[in-house]
This record gives structure tokens, sequence and C-alpha cells, in this order.
């Protein structure tokens, strides 16, 4: 398993997010197992009421879409004994409502798990972004127990697996804690226990509860009574068609004069020990690429180059392979992204930590500026790259002339996990697809690696090229 793949996913919850009382939203414990698994068919227009999201724009997946996910839900948020004010003004308190917009977030996070852990979404796993725009309603005394009901609203454009859109816009059902605070400590069948029940066995702490949190395994105590329901809509976004990757940029002079310089860096998984899952990828890589005809110049342990001539110039790969929580990789990480064409990253995404850009800089000691006129594709091979990486890289492209960072910038991001056992399947069918003169378009890039993933699907797409060329 790599990167906390996961071949499959949920189930739906009932509850009504948009009118349910705070009674009606709370999901009934005697059926929390026994919910049917059927998506009804009937898909309302989604409401909007709610403030726009940002729009993820045109943009292409092989078996994925994105859709706008807009509901209205509501946490308990335990009332501070300092705070004398009456609750219905907890959310005009600056202090307040900054803890309060902290504990949303978190509740929100548990998303991750929700879509790819519990049943009813095991054939159509999903992810949500991280550019999500929430508002915050209400705040309500709960009669007789010590917490405010918060209620609030969210917006956003997430990425589901094809299947789930079969017609059109699709309704979904989903549980979130009612107390993200809380909820990790209600996993224990006791208070001695040391096993959370709830969750993934090897990944059982609280700081990976969110993602991998399941209140539907065999043994799990948490009940109904612990869970707020949501039913919401999901709006499918159109998709990009016959759009190419900047070739003429790649193979010409964009700033490494006639070589088209490609980055690859592979995280090992646990060790740079014989058998570890990251270096295979790394071995078997370089493999691929030798049998696709480029020539290796160093072949180092850790360290390896290969060039190939083709009619439109020259490319160059280094791979290396590094340990993904380390100063050095965020140093050589910092270093490609400021000049390569292509970077490749292939490994953990460490719950979004390891490429996180403030993360990079900090551990390099180097600032992490893109070159704005240089065209740049960036690819992360790993877990839940989509709500990870894909908007801080836009980001740091945009200028005057790019507002919002897509012009000279194309992102490869994946919705779930993406398995060891294909990462350099995957990799060598990207880099031999653009790198080779070849130039498909990025439809047929995208096909091409989901061919590659066989089984093991990621939910792989491109993100970025609604403005990118109409032919090669």
């Amino acid at each position: 398993m790599k990167k906390h793949f996961f071949p499959a996913l949920l189930l739906a919850l009932a509850g009504t997010a948009s009118a349910a009382g705070f009674n009606d939203l709370a999901v009934n414990a005697a059926t929390l197992k026994t919910f049917s698994p059927a998506v009804p068919d009937v898909t309302p227009e989604i409401s909007e009421l709610l403030a726009p999201a940002a729009r993820g724009d045109r943009w292409y997946g092989s078996d994925s879409r994105q859709a706008r996910m807009q509901f209205q839900t509501y946490l308990l948020y335990a009332i501070p004994e300092d705070y004398t004010g009456p609750v219905t003004r907890l959310l005009a308190d600056y202090d307040q409502r900054l803890k309060i917009k902290e504990l949303v977030d978190l509740q929100l996070q548990h998303m991750y798990g929700a879509f790819t852990m519990h049943p009813g979404f095991t054939d159509n796993p999903g992810i949500p972004s991280g550019d999500y725009k929430v508002e915050l309603l209400s705040a309500e005394k709960v009669p007789n127990q010590p917490y405010a009901k918060i209620t609030y609203s969210y917006d956003d454009v997430v990425v589901f697996a094809s299947g789930l859109f079969k017609n059109g816009a699709a309704r979904i059902s989903f549980a979130l804690p009612r107390d993200p605070v809380t909820i990790y400590s209600k996993g224990f069948v006791s208070p001695s226990a040391s096993v959370n029940r709830c969750t993934d066995r090897h990944y059982n702490s609280e700081g990976d509860f969110w993602y991998f949190w399941n209140p539907y395994q065999d043994g799990c105590p948490i009940t109904g009574a612990d869970l707020v329901g949501v039913t919401t809509d999901l709006k499918p976004l159109p998709m990009t068609r016959n759009t190419y990757p900047e070739y003429a940029k790649l193979y010409g002079d964009n700033g490494n004069g006639d070589v088209l310089e490609v980055s690859y860096l592979v995280g090992v998984d646990e060790s740079f020990a014989a058998g570890d899952l990251g270096k295979k990828t790394f071995n078997d890589a370089f493999a691929g690429l030798k049998a696709a005809g480029f020539r290796a110049t160093v072949d180092e342990a850790r360290r390896k180059r290969l060039t190939l001539k083709t009619p439109s110039g020259r490319t160059a790969v280094e791979m290396l392979l590094l340990d993904p929580n380390s100063s050095e990789f965020a140093a050589e990480a910092v270093r490609a992204m400021r000049s390569a064409d292509v970077f490749l990253y292939d490994g953990h995404s460490g719950l979004g930590g390891y490429l996180n850009p403030a993360r990079l800089e900090q551990d390099a000691g180097a600032k992490l500026a893109l070159p704005a006129a240089k065209y740049q594709i960036f690819v992360f091979q790993g877990c839940s790259t989509y709500a990870y990486y894909n908007s801080a890289f836009f980001n740091l492209k945009k200028s005057g002339a790019d507002p919002k960072g897509t012009k000279n910038l194309d992102i490869i991001t994946t919705g779930i996990g993406a398995a060891f056992d294909v990462g350099a399947a995957v990799d060598v069918a990207f880099l031999t697809g653009v790198t080779t003169g070849q130039k498909p378009s990025w439809q047929e890039l995208i096909n091409k690696v989901r061919a590659a993933e066989g089984y093991n699907t990621a939910l792989t797409h491109v993100n970025g090229d609604e403005d990118n060329p109409r032919t090669p």
C-alpha cells in the first residue's frame, strides 16, 4: 500500500442539512450501521443561497469529476468557562470566533475519512479541496448542556469518482463528528483501552484520526448520538477537451536552453533499506525510462540521470531518492521548482505536510519563488494531493499578467491515495508521454496515466489546462 491508498469508499447517512432541527441532524444510534448504500437518483438543483465558491474552472480527469458542493450543518462548541457574554453573541467575539473557526476546520477535515473509509463511497470515493469557503451563521445554547450549537454554511469545488455522476448531478449523504474535539476519545471501548476501534489499526493516533476514522467498523463504540448527518447535491463542472501542454515552450528555450529539464524526486516509504517501496519505485522507474530509450549518464544508489534526444530537442531527467521529511528533500524540492521545466514527486504526502510551501521554505532555508514567465508542469503522485498541493502552487505562480497562476503552470494531482505498486508505471507513462516528442493532448496523457494505474486508481487529473493551446 502506498500513500494511504484505499480501493473503496462510503455509505449514505440520513439527515437534511438545510432545514432540519437540532435533534433531526443527529444520526439515529439504533440504525447507525444499517443504512442503505444506495445513492438516490433524484438530484435537485444546488441552492444558490450560499456564498459562491471559488470556481475550479475547467479541468480533466479520466475517471473523476469536479463538482460544486454546498451544505449547511453545525457542530457543538464547548462554551469556555471564562466566557461571560450571551451565547448568541459568541460569533461577535473575535477570540471566540477564531476558536470556533478552527473547530469548524477540524470537523470538516473528517470528510477525508468519510469520503474514503465509510461504506457507500467504496466504489465512488472523493475529496474536498483546500479552498472551501465557510460562513459562520449562528450560535445558540444547547438546552441543559455546556455547549453552543454553531451553524455554518460550506461551499467548495470537490473531486469524486465519475461513477457517482451517471445521471448528471448526484445526491450524497455522509456523517461528521458532532463534537470534533471529543470524537477521537469516543473510539475507545474503555478508559484503559490502548487501541482506538474506529480507525486504522496502524495509523491509530489522534493526529491521523480525521483521515482514517470509520464509525461503521466492527467493534467501534461511536454511536449516532456522536454524529451529524449531512445530505447535499453535487453538481458536476465541465471538463476540458483537446487541450495540450505548452510543448513549444517545453521544447524551446524555457529557461534551460534547448534542454527539457525534468526533476523527479521519489520519497522513501520508510527507509533507504532494501525492499523499501519507495526505493523500488525509484529503481523500477529508472529501468522503465531506459527501456523507453533514455540513456543513463549517472547511475548511483540515490541519484540517477538520464538523457534522450528527440526530433524536438533533448530531455534530461534528474532522479533523486530522498526522505521526504528531511531538510535535504526540502532544499532539492525548492531548487527544482524554481528551475525545472517538469517537476515530479512520487511518495507519501505526509498528510499534506511534506510539500507544503511554508514547510519547504523553512526546512530549505530558502524562498520558494516560482518563475512567473516560465511554463512548468508539476506532478504530485501521492495521497490526496488535490486538496494539499493544487491551489498552493498556483498561488505562487500568480502575476499581474496571470491572476490565477494557470497560464504558465499545469498541475497533476490525485483525488485519493496512489499505490506504490504502480508508481513507477504511472510516472514512466507520464514522462514518456510529455518529454519524448510525441506531443499528446492533456486528455490523452491523463488517460495514459489512468491505464497505467490499473485497478489502483488514484482519481488522477490535470488542473489549470483551461487556458492551454488547442493544438500541439
